[in-house]
C-alpha cells in the first residue's frame, strides 16, 4: 500500500530508482488482467497495478478495484481501494475528499479487526492532517499507528511511523524531540535493511544537526547518506547529499570544500537533467562565492565574478522551468488544434448538411478552447514577467539604481570618485557575549529585525546602504548622486536610529561613528553585483565607531564643522585612533540648535 508519508518525507530518489521497472511490471499485470476470468483475481491484479502504474492511471485502477470489490462484498478489497483513492485525491490536492476516503477505509479495517490496515489508515490520516496544518491531529494519528505497528513488530513500518513523528516535531521546531524519533527510525530501518528508509533517516538527522548548528555531526550523517547513495547508485540521492555537505562546509567557512562538493552536485544535476536541482546547486554556489568575495572586502574580483555568474545561472534556470511549463502547454494546445482542424476539413467534404452543422459547432468549441488555452499561456507569461521583475528588484536591493542601469546596459559599471560624502558605521556593544546566549535562529532573527529598522530610517534620506558585516552596519550619504547635505542627512538618520534603539531591549546598545571625506565607489570587475566604497574616509569612519560609546553618536571634527550650525556637539578632545594617530572627536547632542 502506498504510504502518504512517501509524499511528505521520502526522498524523490526512491521514486526515480523504481520508475524504469514500473512500466514493464504494469504491462505484465495488464496482460494478466486481460487473461483473468474471475473478478476476485482481477481485484488483486488491479491493486497491484495501482502500486506499479503512473499517476494518470491510479484513479482508473482504484475505481475499478472498488467497483469489483463492492460487487463481490469483498471488504478487504473495498478498504484497500478506498485507501488508494485517498492517496490519489491527496495527490490531486483535494484533501477533504482524501480524508473522507481514508476515514471510510479505516472504519472497514476496524470492522475486520485488521491491525495492519488500521495502522496504515492512521498513517495516511496523519499525512492529511499534516498537509492541512493540524499538527496535533497528525501527531495523534502517527502515534496511534506507531503503537499498533510496535505490537505487530514490522520494523519497516515502525520506521515509517517513527520518522513521521520526527518530521512533525521538526516542522514545529522541536529539533531535540525530532532527533530522538529520527534516531529510532534509523535503528528500525537498519534492522529491516530498508536502504531507502536508512537514507531518509540519515538525511533527516543531518538536517536537524545542521539547523542546530552542530555542523560536524551534520557532516557525519550527510557523509553516511552519501556513501549509501553511491552504493545503490542513486545519482539523485548522491547529488542531494553532495549539495547538503556543500551547505555545511559553507556554514563552517571552509570555502574550498564547500565549492568542491557544491560543484560536484551541480555536475551530477546537469548530467542527469534535474532542472530544479540544478537551480538549487547554482544558488548555493552563488552564496558561497558571494561570501568569499565579501570577506575579501571587494578585492577578490574572481569570486565576485563567479558569484554573479552562478546567480545569473540560477535566475536563468528559474526562468527555464517556467518557460518549459508554458511551452509544453502551448505545444499541446497547438497540436490539439491542428489535429482537430484537419479532422474538421475532412468532415466538411461530406455533403451531409446535418454532419456539416455538427462539425461547425465543433469548430466553435475548438476556437473557444484555443482561446482559453492562449489565455492560460498569457497568464503564464505574466507570471514569468513578474519573476523577472523580482530579479530586477533584488538587483536594486544590492546596487544603486544608477549603477544597476549602467551594469545592465554595458555589462560593467565605472568606478567614480566622490569628493564629499559622509560615512556611517554602527556596531553593537558586547555582541559576542549576547550571541553566545542566543540560538542561531534567535540571533539572526534579532539582527534582521534591527537592520530592517536601520534600512527603514536611512530610506527617508538620500543615503545609500553599502553592506552589513556580522553585527556592523555601513551606509553613506552623498552618492551615487552628489549633494551638499550629506553630513546633515547622515547625522539626522543616526539620531533617529539611536532614539529608536533606546526604546528596544536593554541587551542591545549601539555605537555609531561618522566621518566626512572623499571615497571611490563602484562595482569591481566586469560583471559584479556588489557595490562598495574605498578610501581613508571609510577607515576613519570605522575608527569613529570603535572609539565611541554605546548610545552615543561619535563624529570627527570634519563632520562637526559641517553640522555645527544645526546641532550641539560635545568636544571630546583629540583621541588616539588605531593607525590614525590623534583625531578630534565630538559627541552629537540629541537636541538640535
Amino acid at each position: 500500500m502506498k504510504s502518504g508519508f512517501f509524499l511528505l518525507c521520502f526522498q524523490l530518489s526512491s521514486f526515480l530508482s523504481i520508475c524504469f521497472s514500473q512500466k514493464s511490471i504494469e504491462d505484465s499485470l495488464l496482460t494478466a488482467l486481460g487473461n483473468s476470468n474471475e473478478d476476485t483475481g482481477k481485484i488483486s491484479i488491479l491493486l497491484q497495478l495501482f502500486e506499479n502504474c503512473d499517476e494518470k492511471n491510479m484513479l482508473k485502477y482504484s475505481e475499478e478495484a472498488l467497483r469489483l470489490s463492492e460487487k463481490l462484498y469483498d471488504k478487504r478489497g473495498v478498504a484497500s481501494s478506498l485507501n488508494n483513492l485517498g492517496y490519489v485525491y491527496a495527490n490531486f490536492g483535494k484533501m477533504d475528499e482524501a480524508l473522507e476516503y481514508y476515514l471510510k477505509s479505516m472504519k472497514i479495517w476496524e470492522e475486520l479487526d485488521d491491525k495492519k490496515g488500521i495502522a496504515t489508515a492512521l498513517n495516511e490520516l496523519g499525512f492529511i492532517y499534516d498537509a492541512t496544518g493540524r499538527r496535533d491531529k497528525a501527531l495523534e494519528s502517527y502515534e496511534k499507528s506507531l503503537t499498533i505497528r510496535m505490537k505487530l513488530g514490522d520494523k519497516k513500518d515502525i520506521g515509517y511511523s517513527l520518522n513521521n513523528i520526527g518530521v512533525e516535531y521538526k516542522i514545529m521546531g522541536n529539533l531535540d524531540k525530532a532527533l530522538v524519533y529520527f534516531m529510532q527510525s534509523l535503528d528500525a530501518w537498519e534492522s529491516a535493511k530498508h536502504i531507502e528508509g536508512i537514507s531518509t533517516a540519515l538525511n533527516n538527522i543531518g538536517f536537524c544537526y545542521y539547523i542546530k548548528n552542530n555542523l560536524l555531526d551534520a557532516l557525519q550523517y550527510y557523509h553516511k547518506g552519501l556513501e549509501l547513495q553511491k552504493e545503490i547508485r542513486n545519482m539523485f540521492g548522491v547529488g542531494n547529499s553532495l549539495n547538503n555537505i556543500g551547505a555545511v562546509y559553507h556554514k563552517l567557512g571552509d570555502e574550498k570544500k564547500a565549492i568542491e562538493y557544491s560543484e560536484e552536485a551541480l555536475k551530477i544535476a546537469q548530467e542527469n537533467n534535474y532542472p530544479e536541482f540544478i537551480a538549487r546547486a547554482a544558488k548555493l554556489l552563488a552564496d558561497i562565492y558571494s561570501l568569499k568575495a565579501q570577506k575579501a572586502f571587494g578585492q577578490d574580483v574572481g569570486s565576485w565574478k563567479k558569484a554573479y555568474e552562478y546567480h545569473k545561472f540560477y535566475s536563468e534556470m528559474k526562468d527555464t522551468l517556467l518557460n518549459q511549463e508554458s511551452s509544453k502547454q502551448i505545444t499541446e494546445m497547438q497540436t490539439k488544434y491542428e489535429t482537430e482542424k484537419k479532422e474538421q476539413q475532412i468532415a466538411l467534404l461530406n455533403k451531409d448538411k446535418e454532419l456539416q452543422d455538427a462539425q461547425m459547432n465543433r469548430q466553435k468549441i475548438i476556437i473557444w478552447s484555443v482561446a482559453a488555452g492562449l489565455l492560460v499561456a498569457l497568464i503564464l507569461s505574466v507570471f514569468i514577467f513578474r519573476e523577472r521583475r523580482k530579479s530586477e528588484k533584488l538587483l536594486l536591493n544590492i546596487l544603486p539604481a544608477e549603477t544597476a542601469r549602467e551594469l545592465k546596459q554595458h555589462g560593467k559599471a565605472t568606478a567614480k570618485h566622490y569628493e564629499n560624502v559622509t560615512v556611517m558605521f554602527t556596531d553593537f556593544k558586547n555582541f559576542t557575549d549576547i550571541s553566545e546566549k542566543l540560538s542561531a535562529e534567535e540571533l539572526v532573527s534579532e539582527l534582521d529585525f534591527l537592520f530592517k529598522k536601520f534600512d527603514e530610517v536611512i530610506s527617508k534620506y538620500p543615503i545609500e546602504k553599502i553592506k552589513t558585516i556580522g553585527d556592523a552596519y555601513m551606509c553613506v550619504g552623498g552618492l551615487p548622486t552628489a549633494n551638499t547635505t550629506n553630513a546633515m542627512d547622515v547625522v539626522k538618520a543616526a539620531m533617529e536610529i539611536q532614539n529608536w534603539m533606546k526604546g528596544q531591549s536593554n541587551k542591545w546598545s549601539l555605537r555609531i561613528g561618522i566621518h566626512t571625506g572623499s571615497v571611490t565607489a563602484g562595482v569591481v570587475g566586469d560583471k559584479k553585483f556588489a557595490y562598495d566604497i574605498w578610501g581613508d574616509t571609510v577607515n576613519t569612519a570605522s575608527r569613529m565607531e570603535s572609539s565611541g560609546k554605546a548610545g552615543k553618536i561619535n563624529i570627527s571634527g570634519t563632520t562637526q564643522e559641517l553640522i555645527k550650525n544645526k546641532f550641539s556637539c560635545q568636544f571630546r578632545g583629540k583621541i588616539p585612533a588605531k593607525n590614525k594617530g590623534e583625531i578630534e572627536m565630538y559627541f552629537v547632542e540629541q537636541n538640535s540648535i
